[in-house]
């Protein structure tokens, strides 16, 4: 899990830096652009999804919801 956290983090700098040197006259770099964009944010509702969940099954394992 530790190196997917790395390499989840890395392709947000990937992304960031393919935004700010945008190059709009090529297909593929908005292909790309597109594509990463797409995974990235479906695995950031994974990941978001994924923590609620291990929360509830805290909240209620502790009896923390009265």
């Amino acid at each position: 899990m530790k190196y997917f956290n790395v390499i989840y983090k890395l392709l947000w700098l990937l992304l960031a830096l393919l935004l700010i040197f945008f190059n709009r006259d090529s297909t593929i770099w908005i292909a790309f652009t597109l594509i990463l964009l797409f995974i990235l944010s479906t695995l950031a509702v994974m990941r978001t999804i994924e923590s609620r969940n291990q929360w509830r099954k805290y909240i209620k394992e502790e009896n923390l919801d009265d």
